[in-house]
């Protein structure tokens, strides 16, 4: 895994600062807030993952994973600063994330707590695929947001198999197991994206009732056809295949941006 490092300043950032377009930049900005919380959980887990293993190149590759989740989470966490300038607190579906990462954490063994890493990475994986093909159509106001997600993106597809082989490593679930886990990703994912993304454009929009919803009604008729064509159902639920492993989502040149 070679690391990026972010050189641009960040400057201001614009309110409407991707697409110029409200519930667009609203999106990301979900995505940014709940990085952190995520990257910490990945942390917490690939820590005591490693701890009972002597396959000297697995440890390598999860210290280096371990070195990009902490940037990642630090450079977004200066992002998320500059945000709150516009926005005045986090999303509050924020906290939801946050309790159900800690709940596992508190709870679950250690190889259902991979389980959870690595379906949550195969969905970062999938989305940072997504992303940097949907890129050239992106339009950033600001130019650190845009380095920071390429960056981000780059680097989630470069190391997209070191937890699931960790968890491999430490005795991988069933396959019932595997289809609980990734169904509750998807659909807290889904949970926090809904709440998130609205509340996130209320505030852009001085917290105007009908303008969030005309705003949301609009993006959505714009995008509809798109959505449906390009939203990656297939390749989220792979997860669940006994021969899935992470490698086959892309080529080592496609991740790497060659």
């Amino acid at each position: 895994m070679k690391r990026l490092v972010q050189q641009t300043e960040i400057g201001e950032v614009p309110v409407n600062w991707c697409n110029a377009d409200p519930v667009t930049s609203s999106v990301m900005e979900a995505v940014s807030f709940v990085t952190p919380v995520l990257e910490n959980f990945f942390i917490r887990t690939v820590v005591e993952g490693t701890r009972t293993h002597r396959d000297e190149e697995l440890v390598q590759r999860c210290q280096a994973f371990i070195r990009e989740e902490s940037n990642h989470s630090c450079v977004h966490k200066k992002f998320n600063s500059s945000l709150l300038q516009h926005l005045g607190k986090q999303p509050p579906a924020l906290a939801m994330v946050g309790a159900l990462l800690n709940g596992a954490a508190r709870r679950l063994s250690l190889s259902k707590r991979l389980a959870l890493a690595a379906a949550l990475e195969h969905l970062a994986a999938v989305i940072s695929k997504l992303y940097v093909n949907q890129q050239p159509k992106l339009i950033f106001t600001s130019s650190f947001a845009q380095e920071l997600f390429e960056m981000h993106a780059r680097e989630e597809l470069a190391h997209r198999s070191v937890v699931f082989d960790l968890w491999l490593a430490n005795g991988a679930s069933s396959r019932i197991n595997r289809i609980v886990t990734i169904a509750l990703v998807l659909l807290t994912g889904a949970a926090y994206v809904s709440i998130a993304v609205p509340w996130i454009l209320h505030r852009k929009t001085g917290r105007k009732f009908t303008k969030t919803l005309a705003g949301l009604g609009s993006f959505v008729a714009k995008n509809f056809r798109d959505t449906l064509t390009h939203t990656p159902l297939v390749e989220l639920l792979s997860f669940v295949r006994r021969d899935y492993h992470p490698e086959s989502l892309v080529d080592d040149a496609h991740a790497s941006g060659v």
